[in-house]
């Protein structure tokens, strides 16, 4: 038995229990005592370190130890009812699944993975299904696993599943843009590619038509040396354009600053559109530029792309039925895209050249309409200007036509017609024709119908 001073009987009993409260409360504090309270601090402290230890998850000591993390899941093998709890890890692009009753180690490739329901920021369970859907399925209901499965296996989110939906639709859009922009590219027509093989008469036939309807019942201008003067200007066209072109040429009687070109090489010049013009340049560069829409079967283009498929067969087939009825009509509402105008006003250009005719009057022509177009404000005027609209309305703008002229390299040159040439076709309308249909283009003996 201790003495007093170190706390007697009582104080035994305290180091017995290891230094308990009750121990150290009687007597002094002697030097035995204070090593006890040290030994009970010590054990205090190791008791807390490993009470730590022992409540410490597993997946955070292999964490902090290198090794994968560990989830705990129920799996369940689709055979029985059955279920086991299993022990979850990540090893690459693999998910692990094994347990300590013997059963076989799973490894299920993350890409073939299968899900209930694709996860999102507030999912806080999963199924997994076994690859192929084979039977197997894996719940796990942790955060920390949903989340690096997210992160590992982006199929199985619904994200993911939102832009598996969109994709076709953006596949197609973008095929279809890729299409698009080639067609724009290469300038490929299907329309035109009809066009091209419609045969001549049925051209002509159709051309006729489209004269007939756009002319509107107007008169068509006769006068004996108009016309001759008129046939001199467009055989010389003709012959520069080139690909064994043969336009023919009418003027008809209607008080519009306007020209068109029809199928098969047809092109109408109407009367207030001479009147307008102050020289026969300005007039050949007009026809130059409608040959050019004639040269690229524009006209025909146009018609075939309005009125379908079956009918362009039936122009194709050289049809002549009732889908001919009013198909001027169809021309009439159609506008050219500027693409199609620039390339009429490359074709001028190149027309011009070659027929030693300046280009410099169908650049007077264009400066007029554009006058016509913006300067001129009284009624009579703005009538006037309504007139040169109709005709500019589709065209690029008068400046860049202008500066696609001006740019051209000079060449030597001569009038397109004399001046008493010139003053006949001026005063072609004197005799008129109630015959509204263009002449047909005249065949040289032994030619053969041809197609451009």
């Amino acid at each position: 038995m201790l003495p007093t001073q170190f706390g007697g009987p009582k104080a035994t009993v305290g180091l017995r229990r290891g230094f308990s409260k009750a121990a150290v409360r009687p007597g002094p504090a002697g030097p035995r005592q204070k090593w006890g309270r040290v030994r009970l601090g010590l054990a205090r402290v190791k008791g807390d370190w490993e009470q730590q230890f022992s409540e410490m998850d597993a997946m955070t000591i292999r964490q902090t130890a290198g090794l994968p993390r560990v989830f705990g899941g129920r799996f369940s093998d689709g055979r029985t009812a059955v279920s086991h709890d299993v022990a979850v890890t990540f090893d690459g692009d693999l998910l692990v699944i094994s347990n300590a009753n013997g059963m076989a180690q799973l490894r299920w490739p993350l890409k073939g993975l299968e899900i209930a329901e694709h996860l999102t920021s507030r999912s806080s369970d999963v199924m997994l299904h076994e690859p192929g859907r084979k039977g197997g399925t894996l719940y796990v209901a942790d955060a920390v696993f949903i989340r690096d499965l997210a992160a590992k296996a982006a199929h199985l989110t619904a994200r993911s599943r939102r832009w598996q939906g969109v994709r076709p639709f953006i596949w197609v859009t973008g095929i279809a843009a890729a299409v698009a922009a080639l067609v724009y590219i290469t300038d490929f027509s299907p329309a035109r590619s009809l066009a091209k093989l419609m045969p001549r008469e049925a051209r002509v036939t159709l051309g006729r038509e489209v004269v007939r309807s756009m002319s509107g019942g107007r008169r068509v201008c006769t006068q004996a040396a108009g016309k001759a003067a008129l046939e001199t200007l467009a055989k010389r066209l003709s012959e520069a354009a080139g690909r064994k072109a043969d336009f023919a040429v009418s003027v008809v009687d209607a008080d519009v600053v306007n020209a068109f070109a029809a199928p098969g090489e047809q092109i109408v010049i109407m009367r207030k559109l001479l009147e307008t013009s102050d020289s026969p340049d300005e007039v050949a560069g007009v026809l130059a530029h409608e040959m050019g829409h004639g040269l690229d079967l524009h006209p025909e283009t146009g018609i075939i792309r309005s009125v379908g498929l079956m009918a362009a067969t039936e122009f194709i087939l050289g049809g002549t039925g009732g889908s001919l009825a009013n198909i001027g009509l169809y021309l009439a509402q159609l506008g050219y895209s500027r693409q199609a105008e620039r390339q009429a006003d490359l074709h001028a250009i190149a027309i011009l050249k070659r027929s030693g005719i300046s280009t410099q009057g169908i650049m007077n022509f264009f400066k007029r309409m554009a006058r016509m177009s913006g300067e001129e404000r009284d009624a009579k005027s703005r009538k006037s200007a309504d007139e040169a609209l109709d005709m500019l309305r589709t065209h690029p703008s008068t400046a860049e036509r202008l500066a696609l002229f001006a740019s051209q390299p000079a060449y030597p040159a001569t009038p397109a017609l004399t001046d008493s040439e010139w003053q006949a076709l001026k005063s072609i309308c004197k005799t008129t024709s109630e015959a509204p249909a263009a002449p047909a283009p005249v065949k040289k003996k032994g030619e053969r119908p041809r197609d451009i």
